[in-house]
């Protein structure tokens, strides 16, 4: 499923700066006497990728064509894998990631620049009491080793795995950090195409378990799951405690000049302003 999201602002508002960050993508950051001032840019960015990265992306979107009332933004959230296989075809000037680049080749010619960092959550039905799992019993669960609550501390009750569908950037942190394959991953679980939708599967099903970004967990619909004996929090986050984590890319093409609405967006996400806005959405800045 893919959805589009697209902000055209027809506010009144007086352009102001931001504050630029050093360009990871290739590119010289404009110097000021040929630096595109936000007053005077203008067009369409093309933009797509994790759904994961949802609402830290559509608050950015939002504040910057707030600030730049002529530039729109649109962003199609259809998975990390179509996000870097559209920035490989041009059809996007900046893709989104919540995983880094593969090492086969296969995504050659890419530079992926972080920008947050998000923790993955293990989460279940609100009514199941698990005390925490493992990356061992993550493992056996997800493989399909474990099938009962019972082996793990649970009440005796099949285990409902819920996953991510092939190409999705949470399914591959996820998989690489607990210590399997995804081609491992139980074949008849249940497979859901966003963030969101694991989160619904899970609160509606008592025997279920999936995982999802930690910054769009609800946990008025489900509970989040200590992994390794460690809660997900920003503090243990932060800390390095907690261990299921990855850091949210964005992904742009060597070589390929980006446009001076894609490069002045890009410069700021990474400015103050971005990094507050990303901090404010549960999320750690990179800077």
């Amino acid at each position: 499923m893919k959805k589009t999201f697209s902000l055209a602002l027809a506010l009144l508002l007086v352009a102001s700066g931001f504050a630029g960050c050093g360009n990871k993508a290739g590119q010289p950051t404009p110097t000021p006497s040929d630096a595109v001032t936000p007053a005077t840019i203008s067009g369409n960015v093309k933009t797509g990728g994790s759904t994961s990265v949802e609402k830290v992306m559509t608050a950015l979107i939002y504040q910057f064509q707030a600030d730049n009332r002529e530039v729109t933004i649109d962003y199609e959230m259809n998975g990390s894998g179509d996000g870097i296989k559209n920035t490989i075809s041009g059809l996007y000037e900046i893709g989104h990631s919540s995983r880094e680049l593969k090492s086969d080749g296969s995504e050659d010619g890419l530079t992926a620049t972080p920008y947050a960092i998000d923790g993955i959550a293990v989460i279940v039905h609100k009514d199941n009491k698990i005390a925490g799992l493992t990356a061992e019993q993550l493992r056996g669960i997800y493989t399909g080793e474990i099938k009962n609550w019972s082996e793990v501390g649970g009440a005796d009750a099949l285990i409902t795995v819920v996953t991510r569908e092939e190409g999705s950037g949470t399914r591959s942190a996820f998989a690489e950090i607990v210590g399997f394959k995804e081609a491992e991953i139980l074949a008849g679980a249940t497979v859901q195409d966003s963030t969101g939708a694991v989160q619904t599967a899970v609160s509606q099903n008592p025997n279920a378990i999936g995982y999802m970004s930690f910054s769009d967990a609800d946990t008025t619909k489900i509970s989040t799951v200590p992994y390794e004996d460690v809660a997900v929090s920003e503090t243990a986050l932060k800390d390095g405690s907690y261990k299921l984590k990855r850091e949210f890319y964005l992904v742009t093409k060597e070589g390929a000049a980006l446009s001076p609405s894609a490069l002045a967006f890009f410069d700021f996400v990474l400015s103050s302003e971005g990094q507050k806005i990303v901090s404010e959405k549960g999320l750690l800045p990179i800077r």
